[in-house]
C-alpha cells in the first residue's frame, strides 16, 4: 500500500511540475545532474538566484545561513543557483567550498532556469511547495526573512502530515 502511494505521490508531483512547465535539469557544481522534479525528493525547495561578482548576493548568503541551516534541519531544500556565465562559472566551487556551504549548489550560466521564474535580476528568491510551484518570490537583498519563513513554516507543515 505504502508503495502504491509513494508512486502515485511521484506521478502527482512530477505531472504538476510538468504541467507548470518548470521541470528543469541543470547541472551541480561537482559535475553532476540535478533534475527538479527527481532530485528535490517531493518535499518544498527554497531557490536562491545568485552570482559570484554579485555582492548582495553574497551578502544575503551569508546573512542568511543560519536560517537556511535552520530550514534545512526542517526538510527544507536549499538550491543555491549559480548565474554566472561560462566566464566566471570556474569561481563558484572554490567559492562554495571556501564559505563552507552545504546546500545543493548549482550552475545556471545561460539563465535559462532564472528566466522559467521570471527572474529578472540578482538576488533573487523562490520558494517552491512540495509539488515545485512557486508560492513566494522576493526580489533583491532578502533583508527581513519574515515574510519568506511564514511560508516555508507552512508548508514544512503540510508536507509533515
Amino acid at each position: 500500500m505504502r508503495l502504491l502511494f509513494a508512486l502515485l505521490l511521484s506521478f502527482v508531483v512530477f505531472s504538476s511540475a510538468e504541467a507548470s512547465g518548470r521541470n528543469w535539469t541543470l547541472s551541480s557544481i561537482d559535475g553532476n545532474e540535478f533534475n527538479i522534479t527527481r532530485d528535490a525528493g517531493g518535499r518544498p525547495s527554497l531557490l536562491v538566484f545568485w552570482a559570484t561578482w554579485c555582492k548582495p548576493c553574497k551578502a544575503e548568503i551569508d546573512a542568511m545561513r543560519t536560517t537556511f541551516d535552520s530550514l534545512t534541519e526542517r526538510g527544507l531544500n536549499i538550491i543555491m543557483i549559480s548565474e554566472d556565465t561560462q566566464r566566471s562559472m570556474s569561481k563558484v566551487k572554490p567559492y562554495i567550498q571556501s564559505k563552507g556551504y552545504t546546500w545543493t549548489a548549482l550552475l545556471d550560466p545561460d539563465g535559462a532556469v532564472l528566466k522559467v521564474y521570471s527572474g529578472t535580476s540578482l538576488p533573487f528568491s523562490v520558494l517552491l511547495n512540495s509539488q515545485g510551484v512557486p508560492v513566494y518570490e522576493h526580489r533583491g537583498e532578502m533583508k527581513d526573512p519574515t515574510a519568506m519563513l511564514a511560508k516555508a513554516t507552512e508548508l514544512l507543515g503540510q508536507s509533515g502530515e
